[in-house]
């Protein structure tokens, strides 16, 4: 992230989201591909190695089985948001409460994930996040100013 702008106040800076899981059924894929070319007795061997070692991750709906389908980077347009500020319940709220904002789950107190609803452009949406959340880092610096 060495292309990460310093900023001069607060700010957020986007990323795209990649899915860790997504390389490795790539990875599984291609070998596949490769085995067709084998003979029947080595792919068959080979089939059961693969079966034997089937990659799965535990959902809130049991253990499934890692395939393309099941990778939450083909059903979501993740995106992950990094503040220079806390991110608090309140930041939780007006960041869960934008249009086009599908999921939200804050990673660290200063690093959070959205998914944007497909029928949403993406840029709109984080530019949305990030001026909402701007004006209330801006109000709630000047609410402090002034009570004191």
């Amino acid at each position: 992230m060495t292309d990460v702008p310093t900023p001069t106040g607060h700010d957020v800076y986007w990323e795209k989201w990649v899915d860790a899981y997504e390389e490795q059924t790539v990875a599984i894929e291609s070998e596949e591909e490769e085995s067709v070319y084998e003979e029947e007795e080595e792919m068959l061997a080979e089939k059961f190695a693969l079966m034997s070692n089937i990659k799965s991750i535990m959902t809130p709906f049991g253990i499934m089985p890692l395939t393309e389908q099941s990778l939450a980077s083909q059903h979501f347009k993740f995106w992950v948001g990094h503040a220079n500020f806390k991110l608090t319940d309140k930041v939780y709220n007006i960041v869960g409460n934008t249009a086009g904002v599908e999921t939200l789950d804050i990673l660290t107190p200063y690093r959070f994930r959205i998914a944007i609803g497909k029928m949403f452009v993406d840029r709109d949406v984080m530019s949305t996040v990030r001026n909402n959340l701007l004006e209330y880092i801006r109000d709630t610096k000047h609410e402090q100013k002034s009570q004191t």
